[in-house]
């Protein structure tokens, strides 16, 4: 992959102060691993824009944006610009584009000319309140279930597929113990090392880059067996929290579950 073109941080400086100075603009962020403060060499510039309703049309005519995102519109630069109520839709929880809402968290406004921007930035960062219950119930009774898949495929002799089902487990669990910590949102995996080591999730034993090399531990030979004690050690956390039906819902197989065996 070819190197981000310099020309990228020009364009951004540009966009930057006619946010500042254009009335038309009400809203200017950074967003990506630029605006988490994660670059590499290869980072592009993302960059968001809200703009008044009745300049959106012809702000986006005059600098040539074919839709409200236009990846590569200059190179190296993804540019999206929206109005309120256009953003507000964006990546709604019930939405396909609900996978974009991490791409939110921990971003901050460089210009908010109303206050309305941050605030907004800030509730698609998090799994929505009246949502997180539910959210974590389902996202625990996933990684059960995919964690009973991997045991009884290594019970039947299978511990290729006993691997893959415990993977797919990794993803429920993780989304069921960010959420439990005031609902936020698991990250990409490309930043999940960094958000645990940064914001490690506190209500569990293990933390940090200790949970980051364990979760790993599903790839790894023992695959099913792996992913049984992360379910088991967050258990406590769980149930302090008043989501053990998730697990209870299991009746006589949680022990197998959690216990890891593969003989039964």
């Amino acid at each position: 992959m070819a190197r981000a073109d310099p020309s990228g941080a020009r364009t951004y400086e540009a966009l930057l102060r006619r946010a500042r100075e254009d009335p038309a603009i009400l809203a200017f962020w950074l967003g990506g691993s630029r605006g988490m403060g994660r670059p590499t060499e290869h980072s592009d510039w993302d960059i968001g824009l809200i703009v008044a309703e009745d300049a959106y049309d012809a702000f986006r005519r005059e600098i040539g944006l074919a839709d409200c995102f236009q990846a590569d519109w200059r190179p190296d630069v993804d540019l999206a610009v929206r109005t309120f109520p256009m953003f507000e839709a964006f990546a709604a929880w019930d939405s396909v584009e609900r996978g974009y809402r991490y791409t939110f968290a921990h971003l901050r406004a460089l210009v908010d000319k109303t206050g309305a921007a941050q605030p907004m930035i800030d509730a698609k960062a998090c799994v929505p309140a009246e949502r997180v219950a539910s959210f974590i119930h389902d996202s625990l009774d996933h990684a059960l279930n995919q964690a009973y898949r991997a045991l009884k495929c290594l019970r039947d002799g299978d511990p290729a597929a006993s691997r893959l089902e415990a993977a797919q487990g990794v993803t429920p669990l993780l989304d069921a113990t960010f959420a439990l910590h005031s609902g936020r949102l698991r990250p990409y995996y490309k930043y999940l090392r960094w958000e645990l080591e940064s914001w490690p999730l506190t209500q569990l034993p293990t933390a940090g880059g200790a949970l980051m090399d364990r979760v790993q531990g599903v790839l790894g030979p023992d695959g099913g067996p792996a992913l049984t004690p992360l379910l088991a050690e967050a258990a406590p956390a769980f149930r302090a929290a008043g989501h053990g039906h998730a697990y209870d819902g299991w009746g006589e197989a949680l022990d197998w579950i959690l216990t890891g065996r593969s003989d039964r």
